[in-house]
């Protein structure tokens, strides 16, 4: 794991694309996903410039980027003790630990900014894979949204709001299941 480059742009525009075309695991479809190599190249200069964000990214020796992790610090005086969570992982790569590897790495990060107190995320409340993994790294619940997202074939799905305390990182990362899926705050 490390803090994403200028060069790691184009590899993460190629994942989020290669993520969001599965249409499964997060609200933005491929093809609303418009963002330009330029606006990535942007999005990785401002994370990894901020004081209470990042953007880690996971290698693998077949793809330059094989999973990625990006936190976003609140802007506002009122939300800079809260982070976003937004993990994807290539799909050939889940459930070979890239997801615990980032999860682990981000925690630590989080745990050792003296910004942040609190990290959140948003999950369809059927990415079993993902919820898992969350909760073996002490994710907590902190909400429903039923019915939140009509997907194309007419069916409702819900999101689940969860969180957790950066103040300490007291969770055994290796007790954690291998099995984890993309899932982001969305």
């Amino acid at each position: 794991m490390e803090e994403a480059r200028q060069r790691d742009a184009l590899a993460a525009l190629d994942l989020y694309r290669r993520v969001l075309g599965e249409e499964r695991w997060f609200i933005t479809r491929g093809d609303e996903y418009t963002f330009s190599l330029e606006e990535m190249g942007q999005r990785v200069a401002d994370l990894c410039a901020s004081h209470n964000s990042v953007f880690l990214v996971a290698r693998s020796p077949k793809l330059q980027v094989a999973g990625m992790l990006l936190v976003f610090g609140g802007a506002l005086s009122r939300m800079r003790h809260t982070g976003k969570l937004e993990i994807l992982v290539d799909h050939a790569q889940r459930g070979t630990g890239v997801g615990r590897s980032l999860l682990t790495a981000g925690l630590e990060w989080a745990v050792a900014n003296p910004i942040l107190e609190k990290l959140g995320l948003s999950v369809f409340s059927d990415n079993e894979r993902a919820l898992s993994l969350y909760r073996a790294f002490g994710f907590e619940q902190e909400g429903c949204r039923k019915g939140e997202y009509r997907m194309e074939d007419g069916a409702y799905r819900d999101d689940l709001l969860l969180h957790r305390s950066v103040s300490s990182f007291e969770d055994d990362p290796s007790s954690a299941s291998s099995e984890d899926h993309s899932a982001s705050l969305r």
